[in-house]
């Protein structure tokens, strides 16, 4: 759905781009075409998907490294649950919610997935993609 109103927007802002020239309002071609990509970025923004890695350790090793990745970075690990094939591990402090998942794919493979931000509005893609790269580092260094 957010996919078409991305598309919407940008449809919108291109049509107003060319027609605008056509009524002699040069002004207004470049402050709506800059309001068009302000849009479109931020509804990118919106709706950042999770970051996710498939890393080919097993999966006791890559909880280990992530809650390792964790400490370093003074994120407290709030709570853990079971899922289906893994598990959730919800993490962070008053300014930010992080959630992340393992799944066993294979003995030698688990999925990350994580999502960091408040809600789905605020989501911080940078603070995730920090926390994938750190796991990952520490994965390939972890003696077990």
């Amino acid at each position: 759905m957010l996919k078409n109103f991305n598309k919407l927007v940008r449809a919108l802002a291109i049509g107003l781009t060319l027609i605008l020239p056509l009524t002699g309002c040069a002004a207004a071609v470049g402050v709506l075409g800059a309001i068009g990509s302000g849009i479109v970025t931020g509804a990118e923004y919106v709706v950042a998907r999770p970051v996710s890695k498939t890393a080919s350790y097993d999966f006791d090793r890559v909880k280990k490294a992530l809650l390792v990745a964790l400490c370093k970075m003074q994120i407290p690990v709030e709570k853990v649950r079971e899922i289906d094939h893994g598990e959730e591990i919800i993490a962070g402090n008053d300014d930010i919610e992080i959630e992340i998942e393992l799944k066993e794919i294979t003995s030698n493979v688990t999925r990350i997935k994580i999502k960091a931000g408040g809600d789905f509005v605020k989501r911080d893609a940078a603070t995730a993609q920090e926390i994938v790269r750190q796991t990952t580092e520490i994965a390939e260094t972890l003696v077990t």
